[in-house]
């Protein structure tokens, strides 16, 4: 995620890297003078499986996860905290699950979890998921940024639906290398104020779209996802 000083090119790098979800597609195109392939039934090759194309991307996971502290800023182990989502034993019950989850999932770069979270009402949501993950890995996994920590509030579920919720929250990064103004190990900090559903069967709580703001010096206001 790219965050921003002074120009407003670089709040839609923000958007981007932050949000990141819905990159525009390319079109693929074939060699000069080549005719596009028809592929049959029963032709053509087999495509490859979300968890197939997972274990090809790179990932930030550490050897020793279950002994880890948990990066949600919980205060508890991986073991006890993000792990139990993450290896899907337990879903979200709560809008905090999903944010602390997703968090951590950001940080050590598990793309499928930020899918599997994702509400279908959310912008960021595509049906294929193939291509989503693929656009997740190269765009919107904050490859220049080093994660601090989450500073989330309280949580709040609304009175006209109680399977609506938000939290206000901060996000810390620190850049690690030099890039769009920020020299490395300058810490930013990130502010969303996110919306969840309660949804599916069985029920379990999904992030649903958020409003991003930065804590640049006169662009406090400014939101980046317009």
């Amino acid at each position: 995620m790219k965050m921003i000083r002074f120009h407003l090119s670089l709040v839609v790098t923000l958007y981007v890297h932050f949000i990141g979800i819905n990159s525009v597609n390319s079109l693929a195109t074939g060699k000069k003078g080549k005719k596009a392939s028809v592929v049959g039934k029963g032709f053509g090759p087999k495509q490859p499986s979300l968890n197939e194309i997972v274990a090809k991307l790179p990932n930030r996971i550490p050897d020793n996860t279950e002994d880890c502290d948990c990066p949600c800023s919980s205060g508890k182990k991986y073991a006890d905290c993000c792990s139990l989502f993450h290896r899907k034993e337990k879903l979200p019950g709560s809008p905090m699950d999903v944010l602390r989850s997703r968090y951590t999932a950001f940080a050590w770069r598990i793309p499928l979890y930020i899918i599997d979270t994702t509400h279908p009402l959310c912008n960021d949501f595509r049906k294929d998921k193939a291509s989503w993950l693929k656009d997740l890995n190269r765009d919107g996994m904050f490859d220049s940024y080093d994660f601090v920590r989450l500073e989330p509030g309280p949580q709040e579920i609304s009175e006209e639906n109680s399977k609506e919720g938000f939290i206000e929250f901060k996000v810390h990064l620190r850049a690690n290398n030099n890039m769009g103004g920020h020299a490395q190990g300058q810490e930013i900090v990130v502010r969303e104020k996110s919306r969840f559903l309660c949804s599916g069967d069985p029920l379990s709580w999904l992030y649903a779209g958020g409003t991003v703001t930065s804590e640049v010096k006169g662009l406090e206001d400014v939101v980046l996802n317009n």
